[in-house]
């Protein structure tokens, strides 16, 4: 790693003069750091200008307002061309950022969490009409998934997907796999945790509302570390008892279970100040021709409500039945985190400003949006 490192990375020689110092040292280290897999030393150059434009330039992050940026307007066609047409990689770049946060302190969560990208046309790569549920409103734009590494305190978005349209899909909803070549999920970066080279393990929060049980069933299996599942506070359970069997006989919206009083499954948390959670046994419906008995699948239910707030729960599956309920509320609360910092932060290193058509040169801006990204915060640049 370039120079020497404290607390969560940032580097020691260089002096905390002024937020712009430290983005400034920020941008040389992780240049070194994450282009050693290009080609050539000119894009090796163009990365860390794009790099260093993205942080700079006011507004929206187009090519233009990069190039205005950096002081040399005849750089827009350079750094279009670096972007969406020169040969270099950018998994590696990925896999180089998710590393360097790695080494510098460990992940608590890896986070799943979408990205819609509004439109104006239909040109752009991914673009479709699709309803939002939170806004009740239908929008034309690109659907994405990122990955982030969080830990208190720290996240940055390492590994992205660009989503097919849904209409694409079976139930038209828009699924965290890549329409590229490979159809490549969000979570491929996670393949090879724990191995020689690979990512750090460490649960994944999936912040993404599943449809039914059946769906988060399908998310958890699926997920190459164990997972937590955002669900909606309707979705049906099978509350279990002490046997592990189904304590009873038709399933439950989870929002019943969690706030049944004196129910006998339930058991009750204060995990923080101000914080009350409850942790139940659960499984997802089974068909009605299942033979009756002990079901396999028997994970966690998570639910939490704040004092402040007592009319509105978080509920959440998990695979990590063992898992005491206080580390649960530290591991979910890491959705919220990230949640704030990729509105505050996502604005300001350009997540949705590419204006290019092409798969690549989106994969790439976001490559180096996500860098940028990294370099705000651990500047100390966040808000």
């Amino acid at each position: 790693m370039h120079g020497s490192q404290t607390g969560l990375g940032c580097p020691v020689p260089f002096p905390a003069h002024s937020p712009t110092t430290d983005v400034e040292a920020q941008v040389t280290e992780l240049a070194d750091l994450l282009f050693r897999s290009f080609p050539r030393a000119g894009h090796r150059l163009k990365g860390e200008q794009y790099l260093r434009g993205l942080l700079t330039a006011p507004g929206r992050k187009t090519v233009r307002n990069i190039a205005r940026a950096l002081g040399d307007s005849g750089a827009a066609q350079r750094l279009h061309h670096f972007v969406c047409n020169a040969p270099w990689r950018w998994q590696p770049v990925r896999e180089a950022l998710a590393a360097h946060l790695t080494d510098a302190a460990p992940p608590q969560a890896w986070v799943v969490r979408p990205l819609v990208i509004p439109k104006a046309g239909e040109h752009s790569v991914g673009v479709h009409r699709r309803f939002e549920p939170e806004t009740g409103q239908v929008v034309n734009g690109q659907q994405a998934h990122g990955l982030w590494y969080a830990r208190p305190g720290m996240n940055a978005p390492v590994d992205w997907c660009l989503n097919p349209p849904a209409r694409t899909l079976p139930g038209g909803r828009p699924q965290p796999v890549d329409l590229g070549p490979g159809r490549r999920p969000v979570t491929a970066l996670l393949d090879r945790a724990g191995r020689p080279g690979g990512a750090a393990p460490a649960p994944v929060l999936w912040d993404c509302p599943a449809e039914d049980a059946t769906d988060a069933l399908r998310t958890l299996a699926a997920l190459p570390l164990p997972g937590v599942v955002r669900l909606a506070g309707g979705t049906a359970l099978d509350v279990l008892g002490p046997s592990g069997r189904r304590a009873l006989g038709t399933p439950l919206p989870a929002e019943r279970i969690a706030a049944a009083p004196g129910a006998p499954w339930l058991c009750g948390h204060d995990v923080a100040p101000g914080v009350r959670a409850v942790t139940v046994r659960v499984a997802a419906p089974r068909p009605r021709t299942a033979a009756p008995g002990r079901p396999a699948d028997g994970l966690l239910l998570y639910a939490q409500w704040r004092a402040d707030h007592p009319g509105r729960a978080d509920f959440w599956l998990t695979s990590l039945v063992r898992a005491p309920a206080a580390e649960l509320h530290r591991l979910t609360a890491l959705a919220g985190q990230t949640a704030r910092d990729t509105a505050r932060t996502g604005a300001r290193v350009g997540l949705r400003d590419f204006e290019g058509r092409s798969y690549a040169g989106w994969h790439r801006h976001m490559t180096l949006a996500s860098a940028a990204y990294t370099a705000l915060l651990r500047a100390g640049g966040r808000g």
